[in-house]
């Protein structure tokens, strides 16, 4: 990595723009001072994105470029006085100049600095292994006017705690899916949760994005790695056991549990391999491939990806007909993108004989983005997804038709990817979107937002292709933290069918990938 030439291409540049961009006749999408500072913070993200440079000297860079557009604006105005007499001159910043460009001690310093780690890779509760049990019951509750159900998918045992993955439904006037609904309308404080040593434990409810009737509920205080069972005994309901032993497990509706333990439902689960509204795990071990991408090259995916998973931000009647949007939108979302590649070269984070700048700019003709600035002619040959994504888009009706609300636990870890570990949980799926719920580990979100509102802090390519063959590409769309892990919910653009049988997970980081195929059993809302 070229520290060096990364500050001095951001200073060139910025230099660059002040001797032209105030000039009104220049033609150009990001004119005046303000289009450049734009130019400029983006070229800054993806470079800080990369670690080629921190955020103190971009902010020094802008910070230099601000007063020397000042000082300009002032030269400029005009000035009373004595004929001749001479106005104060507003200098020229050396933007790069050589030899007093690094501040050597504070690159030394990223340099070699590292995520904090977080925590065991596979590890649990006391050091052990982690838990993932799908669980696929229903427990019913009633309080006054409050009544509903309650669907536990997954329960999820790690280095963070304990948690249930849970979707709800009320029968009452509070709708979760038309009402804003938070903890206090849900009576968890009079749900009882006992273990099979009598331990008893509270219910903390969290949301972290998606549908208003999904959550994960911690259990308080941290139950033993071990345990077999818990019975939770709901308000006005009857007491509901979850089997925790993977080799024991029963957590299909409509099976009796052991004692006074009585699972409410009706529908036919499929034993201990992936239990109801689950997904049978049985196949479904990962295979994973090298996948040598330079950091700038990942930078550049990301930016692909945020481009065709733009949709869901447009409103509805926009969305409808993406493909023939105004470039207006779009436009500036992909202006700067060819000053983003040559400062990635400058670098040296980016090969100028990658292929990946020509992918981009095929991302870009698909979706008749232009104003882009990328020289590498459009690729020919685009990763699967990608294609099966900008054919979606370019249809005459791209929207999937509405669906009914429901779930499918799926309940499978994911081999550590380039620091960061998977664990997913559940999928949810409404007639406004599709989310899949995963819990994440080695994320670092306290990182600034990269170019154009990438999300810098989670570094990996998830995609899901379902049963018909279609891609479909996940974003982060909200998290919350457990103790060093993350829940988070990743929305599908575009949003699954009713009728997906199964999924293949594509999860891909800079140096290697994953593939997992899942069979998916939906349970769907009254």
């Amino acid at each position: 990595m070229n520290r060096e030439g990364a500050e001095t291409f951001l200073r060139l540049l910025a230099e660059a723009e002040l001797r032209g961009p105030l000039a009104p006749a220049r033609p150009q999408s990001w004119a005046g001072p303000g289009g450049s500072i734009a130019r400029l913070t983006v070229v800054g993200q993806a470079l800080t994105a990369v670690r080629a440079l921190d955020d103190e000297t971009v902010e020094e860079i802008l910070a230099d470029f601000d007063l020397a557009v000042s000082l300009r604006q002032r030269a400029d105005r005009p000035r009373s006085g004595p004929p001749g007499a001479a106005g104060p001159r507003p200098g020229r910043l050396l933007f790069a100049s050589p030899g007093t460009l690094l501040r050597r001690s504070r690159l030394a310093a990223m340099a070699s600095r590292a995520p904090q780690p977080g925590p065991a890779a596979g590890r649990g509760p006391g050091g052990g292994a982690e838990r993932l049990v799908p669980v696929g019951l229903t427990v019913p509750y009633r309080d006054e006017g409050l009544s509903g159900e309650m669907f536990l998918m997954v329960f999820a045992h790690t280095a963070s705690g304990a948690r249930f993955t849970m979707v709800w439904q009320t029968h009452s006037r509070y709708d979760p899916r038309r009402d804003p609904i938070h903890p206090g309308l849900l009576p968890f404080a009079l749900f009882t949760v006992t273990d099979d040593r009598g331990g008893r434990y509270h219910l903390d409810f969290a949301r972290s994005g998606g549908p208003e009737w999904a959550g994960d509920l911690s259990l308080r205080p941290e139950p033993p790695g071990d345990i077999r069972w818990l019975d939770i005994s709901a308000p006005g309901g009857p007491v509901v056991r979850v089997e925790l032993d993977p080799l024991t497990a029963e957590n299909t509706e409509g099976a009796r549990g052991t004692g006074a333990a009585g699972n409410a439902g009706g529908a036919e689960g499929t034993g201990s391999a992936g239990g109801a509204g689950g997904a049978d795990l049985a196949g479904g071990a990962a295979a994973v491939t090298g996948n040598k991408l330079s950091p700038g090259e990942h930078l550049l995916v990301m930016l692909a990806e945020r481009l065709l998973t733009v949709a869901p931000e447009f409103p509805h009647d926009l969305r409808m007909q993406l493909a023939a949007i105004s470039p207006g939108p779009l436009h500036t979302m992909a202006a700067g993108m060819g000053d983003i590649i040559a400062a990635l070269e400058a670098a040296d984070v980016l090969s100028p004989l990658s292929p990946v700048p020509g992918w981009l700019a095929a991302v870009c003709a698909g979706m008749r983005v232009s104003g882009h600035g990328i020289t590498a002619p459009p690729a020919q040959d685009l990763p699967e997804p990608w294609l099966s994504l900008l054919a979606h888009y370019q249809r005459r009706k791209p929207d999937t038709p509405p669906v009914r609300d429901g779930y499918a636990a799926v309940a499978v870890a994911l081999p550590e990817l380039d620091g960061v570990r998977l664990a997913l949980l559940s999928l949810l799926n409404t007639d406004e979107g599709s989310w899949l719920q995963v819990l994440a580990r080695g994320l670092e979100p306290e990182v600034p937002r990269g170019p154009f509102g990438i999300d810098v802090y989670f570094p990996l390519s998830v995609w899901i292709r379902d049963s018909g063959g279609r891609w479909h590409a996940c974003r982060p769309a909200g998290w919350h933290r457990h103790d060093g892990e993350y829940m988070l919910k990743l929305q599908l653009v575009p949003p699954l069918t009713r009728s997906t049988g199964w999924i293949e997970v594509l999860a891909a980081g800079p140096s290697a990938q994953v593939r997992v195929q899942l069979p998916l059993r939906w349970r769907y809302l009254h």
